[in-house]
């Protein structure tokens, strides 16, 4: 059974079976057509022979007669009713070869086709029909011709009435019998025949039309992980064709994938590298030798903030790492009002801007949408926190909130330090930190994660966010996801 588990068989398989019904159905029609036109034939010349035979006025003296026999096989007769029997009259008849049922409806005007089995040969087909008597007379049955042997001299004549007489003109069925059995045989060896070499012709055209699957099998089977360059090659425009275009297009993806996968490690270990790096040093100063209080304290502050700094790092890694897995088709079921939640998360972060000199305003709108309470609010925190960070003292920061079409608009503008035009299309990425015109007062900037989380909350709500900037001057995130209207 295993032989059955290749592709290459089974279609050989399936296309011998349609084949095998087509031929079966083919060959019975071709049988059944050559019978019936050979019966129709053979039917058509025995009424030809009858129109002759009823031509002849004197065809019932002329078949008692010896000389003018029937060609070979064939008949020409009659059944004569008399004193309620019937008596066969002509060469190669009898009285008891056709059922007098069938003479009788003859007799009455219906013309009847019958097959016989002929003692002397082979079937017979004959053609039934009344004779009408015009001016002939016909002699009358004797023992002679009961015995179906024509008479040597003629009889007394008989008038015959009306419905007493039944013309039989027959021809042998062995030409159409020959026929169809020569047809038999040659449809039972070539049918098998053709059956064979079309399996044989099948397998070989299956091979061959599946050989660029071997192709992309060896291919796809030679690409490992550290190697995603490999590519399927494409050497036709059909099915297989787009199958390795498929294939290529999902290693592109893949490839992609793993680049961002080993950008992401690389980065995420630089990033955790340094502030354990820190911790390590600050300890092992520490405990290298007796310090006074203060030198303590201020290594233990050093170790909180780089802790604090990592763990902050952590949880943004951990939400990026949920985001990804996250349901994109139901990201949260709660209905909320964009405009609230900008003013709230604005007033919580008043003391931060206050902190670093900024001033923090909103204008909002009562706008609804359907999401995630959580990551819309972290979506509002990190776009305030990264406007505000990046903003320089004395600057400001404006967040608005309004209903444009079919969607919440979030708008948050701040005059700092900008983004370069090139930078404007990497803004997005994960860990990408831009050149130090981002840092203001030389300080940190930051994981580079919050602008990357941004983006993925926005995404799993199906909304779309864009940057412009101009250096020197500010930027304006905006941020546009589905409204839903909720009035009554």
């Amino acid at each position: 059974m295993s032989m059955f588990r290749s592709v290459r068989a089974r279609f050989t398989g399936w296309y011998v079976v349609v084949l095998a019904v087509l031929l079966i159905a083919m060959c019975a029609g071709i049988y059944a057509a050559l019978r019936h036109t050979l019966a129709t034939s053979l039917d058509r010349a025995l009424a030809h022979r009858l129109e002759e035979v009823m031509a002849q006025p004197d065809f019932i003296r002329m078949i008692t007669d010896d000389s003018p026999r029937a060609p070979l096989g064939e008949i020409n007769g009659a059944y004569v009713l008399s004193e309620g029997a019937w008596s066969a009259v002509g060469y190669r008849l009898s009285n008891d070869m056709i059922p007098t049922s069938t003479l009788d409806a003859s007799a009455a005007g219906a013309a009847t086709y019958v097959t016989i089995d002929h003692e002397d040969g082979p079937q017979v087909r004959c053609l039934l029909a009344a004779w009408v008597p015009q001016s002939s007379p016909i002699p009358p049955p004797d023992p002679a011709i009961r015995e179906s042997a024509p008479p040597r001299e003629m009889q007394q004549p008989l008038d015959i009435e009306p419905g007493t007489a039944v013309i039989v003109v027959g021809r042998p069925t062995d030409d159409m019998v020959y026929a169809l059995r020569t047809l038999r045989i040659t449809l039972l060896i070539a049918a098998p025949l053709t059956l064979l070499l079309s399996g044989i012709g099948g397998l070989f055209l299956v091979r061959r039309a599946l050989k660029p699957v071997d192709k992309i099998i060896a291919t796809t089977r030679a690409i490992e992980e550290t190697d995603l360059a490999k590519r399927v090659p494409v050497e036709s425009r059909d099915e297989l064709g787009r199958l390795a275009q498929t294939i290529n297009s999902m290693l592109d993806r893949l490839e992609k994938a793993f680049a961002r996968q080993r950008q992401f490690t690389d980065d995420a270990s630089h990033e955790l590298r340094t502030p354990l790096s820190v911790i390590e040093a600050e300890a092992t100063l520490a405990l290298r030798r007796e310090r006074d209080p203060q030198a303590y304290r201020d290594a233990l502050a050093t170790i909180a903030e780089e802790s604090s700094s990592m763990h902050r790092l952590v949880n943004q890694l951990l939400t990026l790492a949920r985001g990804d897995s996250v349901d994109r088709e139901n990201p949260g079921t709660e209905v909320l009002d964009l405009g609230s939640f900008v003013a709230e998360v604005s007033a919580a972060l008043e003391p931060l801007a206050n902190e670093r000199e900024v001033e923090l305003s909103t204008k909002v709108n009562v706008v609804h949408l359907e999401g995630d309470p959580v990551r819309i609010r972290q979506l509002i925190v990190n776009l305030l926190d990264n406007a505000i960070r990046y903003t320089e003292r004395g600057g400001q920061v404006c967040a608005t909130v309004a209903a444009e079409g079919a969607n919440a608009v979030l708008r948050v503008r701040d005059s700092g330090v900008g983004i370069a035009p090139e930078n404007l299309d990497r803004v997005f990425e994960r860990f990408v930190r831009l050149d130090s015109s981002r840092h203001r007062g030389g300080e940190a900037s930051g994981s580079g994660l919050g602008l990357a989380i941004c983006r993925q909350i926005v995404s799993l709500h199906g909304g779309t966010i864009e940057v412009e900037s101009t250096p020197g001057k500010g930027s304006t995130f905006t941020v546009r996801l589905r409204r839903r209207d909720v009035s009554p």
